[in-house]
C-alpha cells in the first residue's frame, strides 16, 4: 500500500513536472519562464504531497523516484538534479 502510494505520488509528480516547463527541450529557457515553471511545479507538488499525505521517509523516496523517472525522461542530469533540490527545500519541507 505505502509503495504504490509512494509510486503514485512519484508519476503524479513526473507528470505535473512535465506539464508545467515548456515542451520545445531544444530552446533554451528564459530564467523568467524557467522560475515561472517552477512556481507552477512547487504548488502542484505541494498539493500532491498533502493529497498523498506523504510522511517523511515517503516524501524522501518520492523525490528519488521522481529523479530517476525524470532522468529516464530525457531530462539533463544537472536540471534534474537543481529541481530535485528546489523541490526538496519547497514544497517537501516541513509537517503541512
Amino acid at each position: 500500500m505505502i509503495l504504490a502510494k509512494v509510486n503514485d505520488a512519484a508519476v503524479a509528480l513526473e507528470q505535473a513536472f512535465l506539464r508545467t516547463t515548456p515542451p520545445n527541450k531544444s530552446k533554451r529557457m528564459s530564467e523568467e519562464a524557467w522560475q515561472k515553471s517552477l512556481k507552477q511545479f512547487h504548488q502542484e507538488a505541494k498539493a500532491i504531497r498533502q493529497n498523498f499525505s506523504l510522511g517523511f521517509f515517503a516524501r524522501a523516496k518520492v523525490a528519488y523516484l521522481l529523479q530517476q523517472r525524470l532522468i529516464s525522461a530525457g531530462i539533463g542530469a544537472d536540471t534534474v538534479r537543481k529541481v530535485i533540490f528546489a523541490l526538496v527545500l519547497n514544497s517537501f519541507s516541513g509537517d503541512a
